[in-house]
């Protein structure tokens, strides 16, 4: 995402500069992120599958399962389902 790099330099370190202040996400906002680094990952995993030669049919099991995997780590954690659209709008 070169076209981004300074937008997310300067989020990140926004971030950094304000470390203990809560910044009080809407649902919208959290779901922003999480697509940001959805996309993030998926492109690292990407990395990995062609360092691994990883096949197409592994791939797409592994991006399902990493799929599936952030899915339940934010419901866990936040009780947000990231299946419901709705509730980002």
């Amino acid at each position: 995402m070169k076209f981004f790099k300074p937008q997310l330099e300067t989020i990140a370190m926004q971030y950094l500069d304000n470390t203990g202040i809560k910044p009080n996400f809407t649902n919208r906002e959290f779901m922003n992120a999480v697509i940001i680094f959805q996309t993030a990952l998926m492109d690292k995993m990407y990395d990995n599958q062609n360092y691994d030669f990883m096949q197409e049919e592994d791939r797409m099991k592994m991006a399902t399962n990493c799929g599936k995997e952030l899915h339940k780590l934010i419901h866990t954690y936040t009780n947000l389902d990231t299946h419901k659209f709705e509730d980002f709008l």
